[in-house]
């Protein structure tokens, strides 16, 4: 009975822990959805960015286009950073190991508009 329990734990323990270390891997972007009146204006709100990692470390947290450092972590496993959201464009943060410069999660922030632009622009022609 022990042999069994003992084999079955050593085939679904790698398993387990994985699964574990990616839950642990995260960035939250909350809310991760900006609304704004019309397309192609800006959207106003407040991010709240949360990261947790399953090792003490130095982490940085980023802008995914534009690679532009917002905070960085030293020793730490969790962090919170608060962002003022003003973007015509949804925008992908990533959190990574700034010793060697590794992704681990990524988050976005994406836009939605009450109305969309359905007008045709028109050129008026004399003749």
């Amino acid at each position: 009975m022990y042999f069994k329990w003992h084999c079955l734990l050593l085939l679904f323990f790698p398993l387990w822990a994985q699964a574990e270390s990616e839950i642990l891997t995260s960035l939250i972007a909350k809310p991760d959805t900006c609304v704004a009146l019309r397309e192609g204006r800006n959207c106003y709100t407040d991010v709240i960015l949360t990261w947790q990692q399953p090792k003490i470390g130095n982490y940085c947290l980023r802008n995914a286009t534009t690679k532009y450092i917002m905070q960085c972590w030293l020793k730490q496993r969790t962090g919170s950073f608060n962002y003022s959201f003003d973007s015509a464009t949804s925008i992908t943060f990533e959190i990574y190991d700034s010793n060697t410069s590794k992704v681990l999660s990524s988050a976005e922030v994406k836009l939605q508009w009450v109305y969309q632009n359905r007008q045709i622009k028109r050129r008026w022609r004399l003749f």
